[in-house]
């Protein structure tokens, strides 16, 4: 059986197509919906947000048993479920006239996306590659933003002009359509379904530092920070979905901010990619501080150019702050197998991949509520340059609890 073929990167591109869908589209691309709809159905911005958290804590909750369903089931056949759940709900929420019935839909569609999210991507990937990990995770994984920098100023332009009823039934075929490819090209979870061995397969993996456990402890030092670094790190993604608001609420029009939408799904794709390749250049760790210094730096510059109302330094800081999906998307999956090795990644990222749809599916509506009773944005922005620094902190004690357990495995 082959160890490296064409195939495995057509697994790669159907991902990048599924990534697409369920992430870009459907989790990226939200934010502009949320001040049309909001004042429609005259309520604050963030009680129609509550209807994305709610979708994210029903995609973290499903998530968590996606891996074992996944061993049980035939994939197609969830997928097919997935993709028809968050199709139909989608398509229904062009005709809802209620925040409630969003609350419903938002659920329903959270568990949709939950079956070909990003835990079920994580998991097909780890499968089908040894080497080139971190490439083949950011490739998949950056169409996410490729997918909202398209669709983010479309959905604006579609909702000014046809309104947000008929631009929700567009947003549902778009869905549909960027599924296809997954349904009409024969592939598997599992490589070795197509006589293929996992890309750059040696009969003696050289594993992480968990290679000699056989279950990670989940009450573990390590485990807890890294769960702790996964909740903190994710609830400042939900500040993207609010840039569009941000801006308006400074003086400047919604195309501002839904270009400034856009310029961090391009920023997203960028350092997905780059995080990538420096993981495997150098490492995963140093990978994941380079981009959280760079977000670090974005943020700062928000925060000037909403003080100041510069357009320039707004458009520029959100293309860098795109750089938060580099970590939450490709440096969490990665930072996973890292530490906790290969044979624990399934049962390990289930829950982080929970922790990770809490995340931001928390700050979504904290973050419209913290504008609605406070009137501003700065807040967020201050207390998201200390999540930062806290997870650098956390970083640090991850590496050195597991470095330690590496030296005594070794040692034994």
């Amino acid at each position: 059986m082959k160890t490296k073929s064409y195939k495995h990167w057509i697994i790669v591109a159907i991902l990048c197509c599924l990534s697409a869908s369920s992430i870009g589209l459907c989790t990226n691309s939200i934010g502009v919906f949320y001040v049309p709809v909001s004042e429609s159905l005259h309520v604050l911005k963030g009680t129609f947000a509550m209807h994305a958290t709610l979708s994210s804590l029903a995609t973290a909750f499903t998530s968590l048993f996606m891996p074992r369903i996944m061993r049980r089931y035939n994939y197609k056949k969830i997928l097919l479920i997935g993709v028809l759940f968050t199709f139909v709900t989608t398509l229904l929420m062009s005709f809802s006239n209620s925040v409630w019935l969003f609350y419903i839909l938002g659920i329903i569609r959270g568990v949709g996306i939950s079956m070909y999210g990003m835990v079920p991507l994580t998991v097909i990937i780890t499968n089908w590659f040894v080497e080139k990990h971190g490439i083949a995770t950011s490739i998949a994984l950056s169409f996410s933003g490729l997918s909202g920098a398209i669709f983010t100023p479309l959905l604006s332009s579609w909702i000014s002009t046809y309104g947000w009823q008929t631009t929700y039934l567009i947003m549902a075929i778009c869905v549909l359509v960027l599924t296809i490819p997954a349904f009409i090209y024969p592939w598997s979870i599992y490589p070795k379904d197509l006589n293929l061995y996992p890309y750059g397969y040696q009969n003696k993996i050289k594993l992480t530092y968990s290679s000699n456990k056989s279950k990670i402890n989940v009450i573990s030092i390590g485990f807890i920070c890294m769960c702790i670094f996964t909740v903190l790190h994710t609830s400042i993604t939900g500040i993207s979905q609010h840039l569009s608001g941000m801006a308006t609420s400074i003086g400047f029009l919604p195309s501002v901010g839904a270009t400034m939408m856009s310029l961090v799904m391009f920023g997203n794709i960028a350092t997905k990619l780059l995080i990538g390749f420096i993981s495997d250049l150098l490492n995963p760790i140093k990978a994941c501080v380079i981009m959280i210094l760079v977000n670090i730096t974005s943020l700062f510059f928000l925060y000037n150019g909403m003080i100041t109302c510069n357009s320039l330094i707004l458009l520029l800081s959100s293309f860098a702050f795109g750089s938060i999906y580099s970590v939450g998307a490709v440096g969490i999956p990665i930072l996973t197998r890292y530490f906790f090795g290969i044979e624990n990644y399934s049962y390990c990222y289930s829950i982080i991949g929970f922790l990770t749809n809490v995340g931001s599916s928390s700050s979504l509506s904290l973050i419209g509520y913290a504008y609605d009773f406070t009137g501003g944005y700065e807040i967020v922005l201050i207390i998201a340059i200390c999540f930062h620094i806290i997870n650098l902190t956390l970083l640090t004690i991850i590496y050195l609890h597991y470095r330690k357990n590496h030296n005594k495995a070794s040692i034994s």
